[in-house]
């Protein structure tokens, strides 16, 4: 069954156009959120969506969060006014931290760019829960992972549309070129 240049062009219109659906939310990423008190969600906004991260905080609140993709890093502002703790839900369809055998690891964690730890307190596959103890006085705490959306560069969808076209627009040469060879 030979298929005509329209029928090439439909579905390479298609085809991109369904890329373009799926993908099109990455092509202009925004990584800036706001929020504020303790025992809280805070809307965490990427690739014009609101992701809700929870958290529950003592001695401070939180000023701002933002999504670092060039690090995959999450980056957390505080205002403290005393020792304090703070546990954040992480849902790993916005951060994760993995192996090359995709097995999980531990993020790292910088407070006022000194590196600390962190207790892991629950894991699954929706969310992974971090215990961060801090001090007074402290200003930013820094969640380093291995992925954070948007997982792909804003170029990436358009350069698999193209991609695509291309593709079935050589089979479509390719197929009047056997036709010539066999007349």
């Amino acid at each position: 069954m030979r298929m005509k240049h329209r029928e090439y062009i439909f579905l390479g219109i298609l085809s991109t156009s369904c890329l373009l659906f799926l993908f099109g939310n990455s092509i202009i990423p925004t990584t800036n959120a706001q929020g504020s008190n303790s025992n809280s969600t805070f809307d965490l906004k990427l690739d014009n969506k609101s992701y809700p991260i929870t958290y529950n905080m003592s001695g401070g609140k939180i000023d701002k969060m933002t999504a670092m993709k060039e690090n995959s890093t999450l980056v957390i502002d505080l205002v403290t006014n005393d020792n304090g703790n703070l546990t954040l839900e992480l849902p790993r369809n916005i951060m994760d931290s993995k192996n090359p055998q995709n097995e999980d690891e531990d993020y790292v964690i910088f407070a006022d760019g000194l590196q600390i730890g962190a207790d892991q307190i629950t894991t699954n596959d929706q969310v992974r829960t971090l215990s961060i103890d801090f001090d007074n006085g402290m200003e930013q705490i820094e969640i380093a992972g291995t992925r954070i959306v948007p997982e792909f560069g804003p170029l990436s969808a358009i350069l698999l549309a193209v991609s695509v076209i291309g593709v079935l627009a050589f089979t479509s040469k390719l197929g009047k070129f056997r036709g010539l060879r066999n007349s």
